[in-house]
């Protein structure tokens, strides 16, 4: 039975190599470590990201002694030629590999830029593109980072393995015991229709698959593994190429996504890449309108808010963005402080916000650590019924606004954030003339929370929203004060 076993495996594998064009993602090598100090770092660097690859299950590694003869006649202008499409898709077809990986280190005044891509088997897909500067030339740390890159760029990559043969009911993948794989694990294949990629960047950000088959492997070899059809989803019949994405087993592949486990954290399309992200979200919370004056003492109304929130975010470049936050409010507010004409009042709240940022990665991963600064133009609408006798209309202040925020992993799939912005010297304008002119305005918003990753595209997330808006006038030291304490939760998408 092993005879016939391996007889098939063989015979699906010689098929193989007639119709297999574009080799694997998971077939991986490192071009030449470029650096600017004569080779100093770069060959030290280089060896060690080799004995990770060479150690990994993730990657088969693919020697780089075939491009030798290759580089050898661009000796001299060798950056040149590690840039040119050209001689990377060369270098993938005598090498077999389909992730050319590429590093290159710039000395800085203190320590060193170090860039990584990686480019497909055609020479001009860019599937991964980080940058980091380090305090240190320590050829250790530079290997330890680019190692850190290549971890990251795995769970990108949107595969286990792809279809190399079909005979029958059966076919062939080029995955076995040395990736971790053995009998009875369930298997989904899918078919890439269309790829994506963003429109400043140029790089690889999504692909567009539709589903063919699911199946169970019925035989493991060292690095090729056989799989029986369990059943069509899809018209199409399984070709050479298609994508196969592996479970442990058919009762748990039953209870998750086989693109996303959320225990696990194996989220094949979690990284940047993507054009941005768009959330919406409810509120509820408090609110006070109050003002005072030597002459008529202090008027207060408070109540509770209710609020649609809607907040986008593209992504320019992996480092700039643009957002824009609308958000539509109502509350009703009855008497705090103050003899009142009325004692209730109604609110319809407004919020719009343009900004612009930069996006600061201290560990040189999108999705770790985040430090953004950022400015645009905000503007508030307190839309309270008029009052006049109170003291009480609709106020709004707006102006230029400039923040921070700060986003960190807590533990698998959640991560924290820290948000604060103010107005410089907004403006303060009222629907109704009560107060007049202000001398001074102050405007500050803060916001804490965390998020948590539902699925590959999906982000739930809540926390907090306080916001205050004061104006003080000339008159008669009369200062008004609105502010807003909330709940916020929510979803975003990934686009």
């Amino acid at each position: 039975m092993k005879t016939i076993k391996l007889l098939i495996t063989s015979f699906l594998l010689l098929l193989a190599l007639d119709t297999f064009a574009a080799p694997s993602a998971r077939r991986c090598m490192v071009l030449p470590v470029r650096d600017s100090v004569g080779g100093a770092l770069g060959y030290e660097v280089f060896a060690k990201i080799e004995g990770y690859l060479k150690s990994s299950r993730w990657c088969y590694y693919q020697y780089n002694s075939e491009i030798i003869n290759i580089l050898s006649n661009y000796k001299k202008n060798l950056d040149a030629a590690l840039e040119n499409p050209k001689v990377l898709k060369l270098v993938s077809e005598k090498t077999n590999a389909g992730s050319l990986i590429k590093v290159k280190i710039e000395s800085l005044p203190k320590g060193v830029a170090v860039n990584m891509q990686i480019f497909g088997a055609n020479g001009r897909d860019i599937y991964f593109n980080e940058k980091i500067e380090l305090n240190s030339d320590d050829p250790g740390l530079i290997a330890q980072t680019a190692n850190n890159w290549l971890d990251q760029y795995e769970k990108q990559i949107p595969y286990d393995a792809r279809v190399l043969g079909v005979l029958g009911q059966q076919f062939s993948i080029d995955l076995g015991k040395d990736a971790g794989i053995f009998t009875d694990y369930e298997v989904k294949v899918v078919r890439p229709m269309r790829r994506r990629k963003h429109p400043l960047l140029q790089e690889v950000v999504d692909w567009e698959t539709k589903t063919i088959a699911t199946g169970r492997i019925i035989h493991v070899g060292e690095s090729l593994s056989q799989v029986k059809v369990l059943r069509y989803e899809d018209k199409s019949l399984i070709q050479a190429e298609d994508w196969v994405l592996i479970s442990k087993n058919t009762k748990e592949s039953e209870k998750r996504d086989l693109k996303y486990d959320p225990v696990e954290g194996n989220d094949r399309t979690s990284s940047f890449g993507r054009l941005g992200e768009f959330g919406l979200a409810l509120k509820i919370g408090t609110g006070s309108n109050n003002n005072s004056s030597i002459s008529n003492g202090t008027k207060s109304i408070n109540g509770v808010d209710f609020a649609i929130a809607f907040d986008s975010e593209l992504w320019l470049t992996r480092n700039y963005w643009v957002g824009l936050e609308l958000e539509k409010g109502f509350g009703k507010y009855s008497k705090d402080a103050g003899n009142l004409v009325s004692d209730s009042n109604s609110m319809d709240s407004s919020r719009f916000r343009l900004l612009a940022g930069y996006k600061y990665l201290p560990m040189g991963f999108f999705y770790g650590p985040q430090v953004d600064v950022f400015f645009g133009y905000g503007s508030y609408t307190h839309g309270f019924d008029n009052q006049v006798a109170d003291g009480f209309t609709e106020i709004n202040f707006s102006g230029i606004l400039v923040g921070a925020r700060a986003s960190m992993p807590l533990v698998r799939g959640i991560r924290i954030y820290f948000q604060f912005d103010f107005m410089l010297d907004p403006g303060y304008e009222e629907d109704v003339s009560i107060f007049g002119s202000a001398k001074d305005t102050s405007n500050f918003h803060v916001a804490a929370g965390a998020e948590y990753k539902y699925g590959p595209n999906i982000n739930l997330y809540g926390g907090i929203d306080y916001l205050s808006d004061k104006a003080e006038f000339a008159s008669d030291g009369t200062k008004v004060t609105v502010k807003n304490t909330a709940l916020k939760g929510g979803v975003k998408f990934a686009f």
